[in-house]
């Protein structure tokens, strides 16, 4: 009758057990969540404090306009557009020489 009362109280430990892994897997899983959504949230309060600063930027009337005028190279009537495109650069090397 003793060895019945081992088996069973093993079976009942081994079953306690099986649950205390299972959530402490799911305590882990759930921490690794936590610290991804943490990550994404602080990554869209970054974002959002960026979208905010360009609005404030943004409602300002003149600032609109600079926008505008600088991507569509749009010009007020007698105004002058000068758009610069850069030159080819040059591989060759200048050298100096001194003389005594």
């Amino acid at each position: 009758m003793k060895s019945w009362k081992v088996i069973v109280f093993g079976i009942i430990f081994c079953i306690i057990g099986w649950g205390f892994i299972n959530l402490w897997n799911a305590k882990k899983k759930a921490a690794g969540e936590a610290e991804s959504l943490r990550n994404n949230l602080n990554q869209v309060q970054e974002e959002n404090k960026n979208l905010n600063s360009e609005l404030q930027y943004f409602q300002n009337p003149d600032n609109l306009v600079k926008e505008l005028e600088s991507q569509t190279n749009y010009k007020k009537p007698g105004e002058k557009v000068i758009i610069i495109v850069p030159g080819t650069t040059s591989t060759a090397t200048s050298s100096t020489t001194s003389t005594q």
